[in-house]
């Protein structure tokens, strides 16, 4: 569950979630720190800095979501766009945007001045980085997602979208994001990072508190391959299958070094995405190329 807290903070500053400002309020930003005093999110401290940096802004040493039981503390955030200080006011969606977290720290607050700073000792860095362009003339888009946690190993998603138009999504309801995915190459270079970060919240959706998962993960892992090995070989290979076959039952601790292609050119609609197994598995097929290579950590 730590990771979520990361992502959270993310959202704010993300060009789909950006709260537009009251109406009449969209006056350019003199500067970086104004930006960043209308975010009530983020707290800043006495050794907090907040500077204008080429093609954006950047802020060290502050704190997120403040609250009597977690402290959200970062090294530094900073996100570049064009434009950035007259657009942000304005509640509009940036045509092209880099937000970049660093050392991120989720730590419980015990009360304990001792207890807080033992618990900060033993917490691990993380970070985050989201960046995308898109050309609204050609509807096309080019998005990136990075996150690490120190030795723990990183995770990393590159996609490339035709027909994408942002334009008039609703910040409460994405309805309207339309799409077409042709290419989407993910890359999991894992040390522990998966079971120390995402394995506990990945658990808690799909298992009550009182079950034990371990034959039901077994179940799943053989009907997610079984699922796989259906596949032709023009959209699977053999030898794909075998390393995506291992990465899936290796779950929930799948450390070693993965990559995972996905390359079509007719494309997979966002809409696609929408329905039921049998049209997302049509959609799939039509002229889809899923590679996978890797191996587990030895």
């Amino acid at each position: 569950m730590r990771c979520l807290g990361l992502f959270a903070l993310a959202l704010p500053l993300l060009p789909l979630t950006v709260a537009a400002q009251p109406a009449g309020k969209t006056k350019a930003f003199a500067n970086c720190a104004e930006l960043v005093a209308t975010l009530p999110e983020i707290t800043l401290g006495p050794k907090s800095t907040v500077e204008d940096v080429e093609g954006g802004c950047r802020a060290t040493n502050v704190s997120y979501g403040v609250s009597s039981y977690m402290n959200y503390s970062i090294e530094s955030v900073t996100l570049l766009s064009p434009n950035l200080l007259a657009t942000f006011p304005t509640g509009e969606i940036f045509e092209a945007a880099e937000l970049d977290i660093r050392g991120a720290r989720l730590t419980p607050v015990t009360h304990s001045a001792l207890q807080d700073y033992i618990l900060a000792l033993n917490t691990v860095g993380m970070n985050l980085r989201l960046a995308y362009t898109t050309d609204p003339e050609a509807l096309t888009s080019e998005a990136e997602v990075e996150f690490s946690a120190a030795e723990l190993g990183r995770v990393a998603v590159k996609a490339s979208l035709s027909d994408f138009d942002n334009t008039d999504v609703d910040i409460d309801d994405y309805s309207d994001l339309s799409g077409t995915l042709h290419q989407l190459d993910v890359t999991l270079e894992d040390r522990g990072l998966f079971v120390a970060i995402f394995a506990p919240a990945v658990l808690n959706w799909f298992f009550a508190p009182d079950e034990d998962p371990t034959s039901a993960i077994m179940v799943m892992q053989e009907t997610a391959v079984a699922a796989l090995a259906g596949l032709p070989e023009t959209t699977l290979s053999p030898d794909s299958l075998v390393a995506l076959g291992t990465l899936i039952r290796a779950f929930p601790r799948p450390e070693g070094d993965w990559r995972l292609s996905f390359a079509s050119e007719r494309g997979l609609s966002i809409k696609d995405l929408e329905g039921d197994e049998a049209t997302v598995v049509a959609a799939i097929l039509a002229d889809a190329k899923i590679t996978a290579t890797g191996e587990p950590a030895r």
